[in-house]
């Protein structure tokens, strides 16, 4: 039915986006260089799967070196970028070379003129341009890695913060650091919470949310663990009689050795559990990396979100976002936003990832999970152009998808409408900015 999937996605595409997830740098700070075609496009996802298609690390390098001549990169990179134009990372590229700067994908006739549209577009109102005017994004909640919170651009960004650091420390260094950065001396384990504690208290009053990312470095099954266990790794931080020397821009310290993620691991649990009690005092909800991880050569078991069930399970009041439809456990998520109701399915980077998939497993979830619980996007992306081609392909897939509803007769036309609006805009509304409106109107 042609006409009903046009009606359907013009009705999509009206739909005023708030994206669930992004990277991107502050325009500030995308100005103050110039824009380079294989730098900027390869600075994630693609490069993994140009990896993945056989390109050896070093070429990688190689061709995302601004100062090495366009066309040897060209030379290099053309080979495996002909084996992977089929995947979702490249379609998204190739998307926003044609929709922004008006050539026909990243080919042998056009990869010269992009460096020159580009450098003309690096202005100020790119911004403006790439993220509300062509995606139709009215904000991103921005996990704000490139920025102090104080700097994040609120016209874009709503930011949220992570805390990794206190979780992941292993070595003395690590702890004086945190010190520091809190303006105090931590020589206890009292005094190492009392730290997290206080950044959490100074940045909760600028984001919407926490991130954990920690999939990417163990399992997602934090146990609860006492404050004595958790306190004597602590203790066996400052026992450590090792040394090793470690360079520090112009000199060598020789510094105490750290202990390994293994030995860490009751620290680790301990931290976690405080930073989802302190985002529950404050009703922040959390986002959690769950399912693939970026790069390659990743352990896809560590971050299988059945993994977080007691989390789920002892802390009912928080918000649990988990993103990338936790692929490729979409079925496992499924079960666990329905069983659960601080669950949410966060379809941020799945649409790139496996556009098929998406469209799959978004209408399994319709199926099975209230409609609520369905965030539609998130970006996912370093660069702005990413962003842009992704929300063509994820207003594509949702259009595609409640199509389908309506002709099987789950659906009628009016409600696959109303359901576009909750799935890109009203959902993450409700999740992230919801509170912080209420507060800001009662102040």
């Amino acid at each position: 039915m042609k006409g009903l999937y046009e009606a359907i996605k013009k009705a999509v595409d009206k739909v005023r986006i708030i994206d669930t997830h992004e990277h991107l740098v502050q325009e500030k700070q995308r100005m103050a260089t110039k824009p380079d075609l294989f730098e900027i496009f390869l600075s994630h996802y693609a490069s993994s799967d140009l990896v993945s298609s056989g390109m050896p690390l070093e070429e990688l390098e190689e061709v995302r070196d601004p100062k090495l001549p366009l066309e040897k990169r060209w030379e290099i990179f053309k080979p495996f970028w002909e084996k992977i134009e089929n995947t979702g990372y490249a379609r998204a590229i190739n998307i926003a070379v044609r929709d922004l700067y008006g050539v026909d994908g990243i080919k042998e006739d056009t990869y010269r003129k992009l460096p020159s549209r580009m450098e003309e577009a690096n202005k100020p109102g790119l911004y403006q341009s790439i993220l509300k005017e062509k995606s139709g994004i009215d904000v991103c909640i921005l996990d704000s890695l490139f920025a102090p919170l104080d700097q994040v651009d609120r016209k874009f960004f709503a930011p949220v913060t992570r805390f990794d650091d206190f979780v992941m420390a292993k070595e003395r260094m690590d702890v004086e650091a945190l010190g520091k950065r809190c303006g105090m001396s931590i020589h206890s384990f009292s005094e190492f919470i009392q730290a997290l504690e206080i950044e959490f208290e100074k940045l909760s009053k600028m984001i919407v949310g926490v991130k954990i990312g920690l999939a990417y470095l163990r399992k997602l099954r934090f146990d609860k663990v006492s404050q004595g266990e958790a306190e004597e790794v602590f203790i066996n931080i400052y026992n450590q009689e090792l040394f090793r020397r470690r360079q520090l821009e112009a000199r060598i310290e020789i510094v105490p050795e750290g202990l390994s993620l293994k030995e860490t691991k009751p620290l680790q649990d301990f931290m976690v559990h405080k930073i989802i009690q302190l985002a529950e005092y404050k009703r922040l909800p959390i986002q959690i990396h769950t399912g693939l991880q970026e790069g390659n050569e990743n352990i896809i078991t560590n971050s299988n979100p059945t993994l977080l069930t007691n989390i789920f399970r002892e802390y009912r009041k928080v918000r649990f976002d988990l993103f990338h439809g936790s692929y490729p456990y979409t079925g496992e998520l499924a079960v666990l936003a329905k069983n659960f109701q601080n669950v949410y399915i966060d379809m941020c980077w799945l649409h790139v990832v496996s556009p098929y998939r998406a469209r799959q497993a978004l209408a399994e979830w319709l199926d099975t999970v209230p409609w609520n619980k369905l965030l539609g996007f998130g970006g996912d992306y370093l660069f702005a152009e990413g962003v842009y081609g992704h929300s063509v392909i994820a207003r594509g897939n949702i259009a595609v998808v409640l199509t389908e509803k309506v002709e099987e007769g789950s659906l009628t036309e009016d409600q696959a409408v109303y359901l576009a609006q909750k799935l890109l805009r009203d959902n993450a509304y409700e999740v992230f900015l919801a509170q912080e409106y209420r507060e800001h109107k009662s102040r």
